[in-house]
């Protein structure tokens, strides 16, 4: 499991950039021993957030936690991940957490490649990198999900699914397909109008207080539609920071019971799925597939048997392992556009195991790892189909 942050180590040639490293530069900050000069932020914004190192850690270190409030801390004097780029700051912070705004940005996107002129857009700084890691964005209509999906046959549960703030924009076609898997599941899905980020990618960057607002705001947005058995998610790094909501809004007596309530319903697709069953009769795929695990999942969320659970239980289909099936795919939240350099080389492991596979089909669980390695496939130009997990059980779903 170090081997991970090892890979980072070999990258820079230097012990700082691991977890005991960075830990030891935390502590230091937090005693007031030393300045966060840029040294030190240089070896603190490496850190990928992938939390594999509490996976091997025997003294059960929340590296995570310990992490974003050090960045926390650090945001508030203005030297948070985004302070040398007023523009990435402005994306982060301003645009992918709210879809419509997002959407706007989206459009010259969507046109380049309806036009199939994607390329024009690298003269484009801003959306250089964004059109390259974008696979392409389903109808708009696909946005507007109805309220409600009624359960098939017999209702076992009513959950609510979130719809995200980039998800929404660039996965909206898995929205549906988790709503019509779930639906077909036995589940009523609730899907509460006019939701909005749930606050992970501000609070992995250090923007606390603006992530408990969005937090806040979600919160009070579900509650509007209890009863729920659960809340149901389709992106890692969304789950993990919902299901400590708990924690993160504990000092906000009128929420504070509402969102440890909230964090107690809350379930990655894979999870609930895994839970209830599948839907049968599925159809056959005669694919060779492969699962690429999502850190917060992984990691966050110490979910890893139930997707492939649910992977194998389609027939038809030869599932094989992906070496290193655990380390990040760089990705890392927002790490891709701040650390394009070190989230490439890890990139590229990646696609190199995925190619070893011999997979038709690369499954995962997660927005951000669907955008890194598609922008890998794009990049090795692989003939490899890319699908998130609900994509891929939406599939084996019978016709009618």
């Amino acid at each position: 499991m170090c081997s991970l942050w090892l890979l980072l180590d070999s990258l820079t040639g230097d012990e700082t950039d691991s977890p005991r490293g960075r830990l030891y530069y935390m502590r230091l900050l937090a005693e007031g021993r030393i300045d966060p000069n840029e040294s030190v932020l240089t070896h603190l914004d490496r850190c990928l957030e992938c939390r594999a190192c509490e996976t091997a850690c025997p003294s059960g270190v929340r590296y995570g936690f310990l992490s974003e409030l050090t960045r926390s801390q650090l945001a508030k004097q203005g030297k948070g991940p985004t302070r040398k780029s007023a523009l990435q700051a402005f994306l982060i912070r301003h645009i992918l957490p709210y879809p419509n705004r997002l959407e706007i940005l989206m459009l010259p996107l969507r046109i380049a490649q309806v036009l199939k002129v994607t390329e024009l857009l690298n003269f484009i700084p801003p959306l250089a990198r964004v059109s390259n890691m974008v696979p392409p964005l389903p109808s708009n209509s696909l946005r507007r999900l109805p309220e409600t999906f009624p359960a098939k046959n017999e209702r076992k549960l009513r959950v609510g699914l979130l719809t995200g703030c980039v998800n929404s924009v660039v996965l909206s076609r898995t929205n549906w397909s988790a709503a019509e898997v779930l639906a077909a599941a036995g589940c009523e899905v609730v899907i509460p109008q006019n939701q909005g980020c749930c606050g992970s990618i501000l609070l992995h960057i250090g923007h606390y207080d603006e992530a408990k607002k969005l937090a806040r705001q979600l919160v009070l947005t579900f509650a509007r539609y209890e009863p729920l058995d659960a809340v149901v998610v389709t992106a890692a790094g969304c789950g993990a920071t919902m299901k400590d909501y708990g924690h993160l809004l504990a000092d906000e007596p009128d929420v504070a019971e509402l969102a440890k309530n909230f964090a107690a319903k809350v379930k990655d697709f894979c999870e609930l799925l895994d839970e209830i069953g599948l839907p049968f009769p599925l159809r056959p795929l005669n694919w060779r597939v492969t699962y690429h695990d999502p850190c917060h999942l992984a990691h966050g969320q110490n979910i890893r048997e139930q997707p492939r659970r649910l992977i194998r239980q389609v027939p038809g289909v030869e599932f094989v392992e992906l070496p290193e099936s655990d380390w990040c795919c760089g990705g890392g939240g927002a790490y891709s556009l701040l650390q394009p350099e070190f989230s490439e080389a890890i990139l590229d492991r990646k696609i190199a195991n995925i190619k070893a596979t011999g997979a038709d089909v690369v499954v995962t669980a997660n927005i951000v790892c669907i955008m890194q390695i598609w922008c890998g496939i794009k990049k090795h130009r692989l003939n490899i189909r890319l699908m998130h997990i609900a994509d891929f059980l939406k599939a084996a779903l019978p016709l009618g």
